[in-house]
């Protein structure tokens, strides 16, 4: 058990550690607002393209 506490202590007082956390967060706050991004003009875009397709001959 003391190995374990160890080693969390380390990770938690090691720069990379802490660094890994952050990049991660910041990956997934984009992944969240391209998703957002994508729900919310999803519907008008398949419009627009399905309008596209009907103007063409």
């Amino acid at each position: 058990m003391h190995k374990l506490m160890h080693g969390i202590e380390r990770f938690w007082k090691e720069e990379e550690g802490t660094e890994v956390v952050e990049w991660a967060l910041v990956g997934g706050l984009i992944v969240a607002v391209g998703g957002a991004i994508f729900a919310a003009i999803g519907g008008k875009v398949s419009t627009l393209l399905t309008a596209l397709n009907n103007a063409i001959p």
